[in-house]
């Protein structure tokens, strides 16, 4: 709900100006005491204290704490708030009882374990008493590669596959797993001169070309000549000998074009010489010429349709004739050149022309009505007066220079997409700095935040339409709007972008494989495992399903070259197509994919300790910290076990070393459970020389057995996953990680998630009507 005081701000950010009126509440600050934090408190120095001093604080405690999980300095509700996510580290390896280790002197008893679970997750549980969270603050944002170039199609009506608009622009840094990060979203001069190139050539594209219409002509460029002869002026020739002049001629737009030739002739016996007219080889006028005399050349022309990029023009005398003292047949080319387009109606303009400079009487006027429909399409907002006076200013400069009205209108284009408030996302936070003012993002705000979430790219007509209505803070409105936006193909940039990094799948380009062991492998292959992994989880996110069908589906897509590596019989063709899974697949979900298996793999065999740190640090969010620099390579732990030693007696000897046991013991295993899967996805019984051995144990003495075994303990687990998911989607969504203070949210929502089925989409729909979605807080000045 908006709070009832509204103050009008004006803000200068990045030089742009922005008045706006926008509504703010101020937490209160004299609060009672919080009954459920204060039991909470009371229960951590009665019960959890003492259990934590007997069986955790010997490694959890100080600066130099196992894994960095401190639990010394739990004491009161801000210090629980700030260590959750070290308090879910904990609870995952305590109720999984992988914490304490085994070879502790002193083990909790079952009772003993149960509280510490119990109060974690009453912990993890707790919520502000007035419902209200902490919703973080919100970094200027500036568009990414994906978005910039989405933006640009959905602005100009571009199609971006057939036009790479940021291949000159920087890669773009990923923080938190994610390249829509806004504190690693640098500018740089770089980006600067790229964004220029790209702005030029996206309103070329929009547009089309730049061209003036009638029939003056223009000499052809770069003439060829071929044959004997003499040259003439203008890049002309005399002809002793059949030849041609030739032309490679760029055709700037699609339209009615006139290639003419001023040519005369010596006659030499019965007929005319001859001049062949040529268009890529294909003739389009052939004449005897008549005149004979230089300086009354005649004018040969060929009216024709020309369609947009390049060709070869050209010229031929085609019929010399020679008889010594007699009779000599030549052919003279004073001139060659090209007009057009000839006229506006012949063109073929982009729909974009045609929409905003096409039948509008040129002058101040029509730059006044391309500014109205501009600026709020391309700042995502309604333009500030002075920012509508600035680009007028522009056209009004360039036209008192002389240039022409369709000029001055495509560098007010230009110019806009060189704004800051295209190239960035903002929120005007009327003090932000600070963090006590929790502010409600406007309606078009929260229109960008959505659809920059959703589709990567701007608000469309209907939610800018919301936006200026003031209608899309409501609950119903927004939940129709993620509906009908999810439903829309844009939103496979959801899929791309949020799966594409969440999965690892734009990884895949880089995986090197060693075709010599893995004949079968090709780069087909490798893209058909990218487009089924997307169409999977673009399936789960539109089709109403539950986020367990992510661990463990009943169906796969595939088409006949993934059929063939997954030994699924009866389909053929490149098309992809859903098949449904017998009870004795060994297929179905994400750790199954094509794709993860081959991400997880080395060049030229598995990597059990990848596949496990994937399913820590994608399935479950519990990755282990990262290893000490002087821990020794697997080949190097294994030396002395001879050559046939397998892959699990390497693990195996790897674990004799204390600093590697802690984490691998939780990875290895899951690795091996993976096994029978080779490097590219493909399935196996056994060893070229040994058979495979997928069984098994967790700390904590948890049994299990192959992929179908581990499925099964992470469905057991899928509070563990869902909240992880929540978590990702949440730092996507926002564009920011998760911080502590998030926690309250994300358990929200990940209940809520619960609630409604555990749908994919009502994640989705949950995140986008939270607090920390819809609104945002000052942050410290750095």
């Amino acid at each position: 709900m908006r709070a009832k005081g509204w103050i009008p701000t004006a803000l200068l950010t990045l030089g742009v100006p922005a008045a706006l009126a926008i509504g703010v509440y101020q937490p209160e600050t004299d609060e009672p005491a919080d009954p459920i934090a204060t039991e909470l408190v009371s229960r951590l120095e009665l019960d959890i204290r003492p259990l934590l001093e007997t069986h955790c604080l010997q490694c959890h405690q100080g600066t130099h704490a196992k894994g960095g999980v401190r639990l010394d300095t739990l004491s009161n509700i801000d210090s629980i708030i700030a260590q959750s996510e070290d308090l879910r580290y904990a609870r995952e390896m305590v109720s999984t009882e992988q914490m304490p280790p085994e070879d502790e002197i002193f083990l909790p008893t079952e009772h003993e374990r149960l509280t510490i679970v119990q109060w974690l997750d009453d912990a993890l549980a707790y919520m502000p008493p007035d419902g209200k969270v902490d919703p973080g603050w919100m970094t200027i944002h500036r568009l990414n590669r994906d978005e910039y170039q989405n933006t640009l199609r959905d602005l100009l009506e571009i199609d971006i596959a057939a036009h790479d608009l940021v291949g000159g622009l920087p890669l773009d840094d990923v923080g938190y797993g994610y390249d829509n990060i806004a504190d690693v979203l640098t500018m740089s001069p770089t980006h600067m001169e790229a964004y220029l190139d790209a702005a030029d050539k996206a309103v070329e594209i929009a547009l089309g070309p730049m061209v003036e219409i009638g029939n003056k002509p223009r000499p052809m460029p770069r003439i060829q000549r071929q044959g004997n002869g003499r040259p003439l002026r203008q890049g002309g020739q005399f002809f002793t000998t059949n030849g041609a002049l030739r032309s490679v001629v760029e055709i700037p737009i699609t339209g009615e074009y006139e290639i003419s030739v001023d040519t005369w002739g010596t006659r030499g016996g019965d007929d005319l010489p001859n001049l062949s007219l040529r268009v890529d080889g294909k003739e389009v006028l052939s004449k005897g010429i008549e005149a004979e005399n230089e300086g009354e050349a005649e004018r040969v022309a060929a009216k024709l349709m020309l369609d947009a990029g390049t060709i070869e023009v050209a010229a031929f005398f085609t019929n010399d004739f020679w008889i010594p003292n007699v009779a000599d047949r030549n052919l003279a080319i004073d001139a060659f050149s090209i007009a057009g387009p000839l006229s506006e109606e012949s063109v073929t303009r982009p729909a974009l022309y045609k929409k905003l400079i096409a039948d509008h009487e040129p002058g101040r006027a029509h730059a006044e009505e391309l500014a109205d429909w501009l600026l709020p399409r391309a700042y995502r907002r309604p333009p500030e007066p002075e920012e509508q006076e600035a680009l007028l200013g522009l056209y009004d400069a360039i036209i008192a220079e002389g240039d022409s009205h369709e000029f001055a209108l495509r560098q007010m284009l230009t110019g806009v997409l060189m704004s800051p408030s295209f190239l960035y996302r903002r929120v005007e936070h009327p003090e932000p700095t600070n963090t006590q003012l929790v502010y409600e993002l406007s309606d078009h705000e929260l229109a960008s935040r959505l659809s920059y979430f959703l589709w990567s790219s701007m608000p469309d007509d209907e939610l800018r339409l919301l936006a200026d209505q003031g209608k899309l803070q409501s609950e119903d409105a927004l939940r129709a709007q993620v509906g009908r936006m999810l439903s829309d193909p844009k939103s496979d940039a959801l899929v791309r972008n949020f799966a594409g990094q969440w999965l690892l799948l734009r990884n895949l380009p880089m995986i090197d494989i060693d075709r010599s062991l893995y004949p079968e492998f090709s780069e087909s292959l490798r893209t058909d495992m990218e487009t089924e992994a997307r169409l999977f989880f673009g399936d789960v996110l539109r089709s109403g399903r539950p986020i367990q069908d992510l661990i463990d589906a009943q169906d796969v897509f595939v088409n006949e070259r993934l059929a063939t590596l997954y030994n699924i019989e009866g389909i053929t063709g490149n098309d992809f197509r859903r098949v449904a899974l017998d009870d004795a697949s060994v297929r179905g979900g994400i750790l199954t994919l094509g794709a993860t298996l081959l991400v997880t793999s080395n060049p030229t065999r598995t990597s059990p300790v990848k596949r496990g740190l994937y399913v820590l640090e994608h399935i479950l969010g519990t990755p282990p910290p990262p290893p000490p620099p002087d821990i020794p390579r697997l080949e190097t732990s294994a030396e002395g076990l001879g050559e046939d030693a397998t892959l699990r007696e390497q693990l195996a000897a790897h674990l004799t070393d204390a600093s590697c046991a802690t984490c691998h013991q939780r990875m290895d295993p899951i690795g091996l459970a993976m096994e029978n899967f080779d490097a590219i996805g493909a399935w196996r019984d056994a060893y070229t020389d040994a058979p495979i051995d997928t069984f098994g144990v967790l700390p904590g003495g948890v049994e299990f057995d192959g992929p179908a075994g581990l499925k099964a303990i992470l469905m057991d687990r899928l509070e563990a996953f869902r909240e992880h998911l929540t978590s990702e989607m949440l730092t996507y969504a926002i564009g920011r990680g998760a911080e502590p203070f998030d926690r309250p949210a994300i358990r929200k929502i990940a209940d809520e998630t619960r609630e409604n089925d555990d749908k994919l989409a009502a994640m989705i729909e949950s995140i986008v009507l939270s607090d920390t979605f819809r609104t945002c807080r000052g942050r410290e000045a750095k």
